[in-house]
């Protein structure tokens, strides 16, 4: 009674080890699925957006956007969180002249050559970004130049005339803006882990580490699927499923880049240009992501044909101790079994026999001969 006890407590604590390991082996598949979906989603993330300013980068694409933009559209935003348009923003603060229109300063943004040192400063911005050096700053010189070029013009259409003083006060009201931006493009661009950030997104091997890693991601994801007796056809699904995601929040930020662009007040006609190549890429990183999709599908359908035709029960015979003879064969002919000689002594447990033509053992009750212990095995 003890031994039994003591089995049967062996077993409950063998069982209940066996459902600890299984769950937290449960535990730690989620745990590691779960990091593998973050994974696979944020390198997706930077992989589109290193594409995207390279390519804007490369190409030159963000001076043909600037060019683009139509400067008496630009709206300013103030620190009471209005709005008001450039034409108006210039008049309120740099012009203190009542004779002077909105519609007059439009026309002077309109026909000037204020679009041009616009794009040329994006220019330089590229150039930087594409080949390095000296990070270029915005001076208030060059905006009194600016004036200076379109003297005429301002003169035929508000009157005005820019004397020596009126020069020296603008330099001196654009001294502290001009600090603040450049301030804020340095530490974008050039300066801190913002800058180093940026300038490393534009760099052709930051994508091909995004790459490599985005294919260790998949590899790993694999690892796991099987770890756990999962199909790898699913690890695949999985992957191109969390990938789908940024590529489809990227791909309708392209379309509604026009409508991105006016929420953080930048000029419509910026998102318009820039839209293009944003909608591509993301929309390549979709189609990437359907093919993974389909090819798991398919390696899921492939790897379950085999297991249909395995799943088919095998029949087994039923348990028989030492003892039983075998089940006969039917199907066969009964093997000749020759004549023995009589004896004195139970063929199975060794017993003496009543007496030697004694067709079974009084004991055991085994068949003795070859003819009865052919019928017993038939029964």
């Amino acid at each position: 009674m003890m031994k039994f006890r003591k089995i049967k407590e062996d077993n409950t604590e063998q069982h209940l080890k066996e459902k600890k390991e299984i769950l937290y082996s449960t535990k730690k598949y989620i745990l590691l699925t779960v990091l593998s979906v973050l994974g696979v989603f944020v390198l997706t993330s930077l992989l589109l957006i290193c594409m995207t300013l390279r390519y804007y980068v490369k190409t030159a694409a963000i001076p043909q956007a600037v060019e683009a933009v139509v400067l008496e559209n630009i709206q300013v935003s103030q620190p009471d969180g209005s709005e008001k348009s450039l034409a108006q923003y210039i008049l309120d603060e740099y012009i203190q002249d009542e004779r002077i229109t909105v519609e007059e300063v439009q026309e002077v943004l309109h026909e000037g050559t204020f679009s041009d040192f616009a794009v040329i400063l994006a220019e330089k911005y590229n150039q930087y970004l594409t080949d390095g050096g000296e990070f270029p700053e915005i001076e208030a010189q060059e905006f009194v130049q600016l004036l200076e070029e379109n003297t005429d013009l301002i003169y035929e259409k508000t009157g005005l005339r820019f004397l020596d003083p009126d020069k020296t006060k603008l330099k001196e009201n654009l001294n502290h803006p001009l600090d603040t931006l450049n301030h804020v493009l340095e530490s974008y661009m050039y300066k801190g882990v913002k800058g180093f950030f940026f300038r490393m997104s534009v760099s052709f091997w930051i994508e091909i580490v995004l790459a490599l890693l985005l294919g260790l991601a998949l590899a790993w994801m694999i690892i796991i699927f099987m770890r756990k007796r999962k199909k790898i056809g699913t690890a695949f699904k999985v992957y191109s499923m969390t990938a789908v995601m940024p590529c489809t929040i990227v791909f309708m930020g392209g379309l509604l880049m026009s409508w991105l662009m006016e929420l953080i007040h930048l000029p419509a006609e910026l998102g318009s240009a820039l839209r293009g190549k944003t909608v591509v890429f993301s929309g390549i990183g979709i189609l990437i992501c359907i093919v993974l999709f389909c090819f798991g599908m398919l390696w899921n359908l492939i790897s379950a044909k085999p297991a249909v035709s395995s799943a088919v029960p095998e029949i087994k015979p039923a348990f028989r101790s030492k003892d039983m003879p075998a089940p006969l064969d039917h199907t066969q002919p009964l093997p000749a079994i020759p004549e023995t000689p009589k004896r004195q002594f139970c063929r199975f447990c060794g017993k003496k026999l009543v007496s030697p033509d004694a067709l079974f053992c009084y004991r055991c009750g085994k068949a003795q001969d070859a003819e009865h212990l052919l019928l017993k095995k038939n029964s």
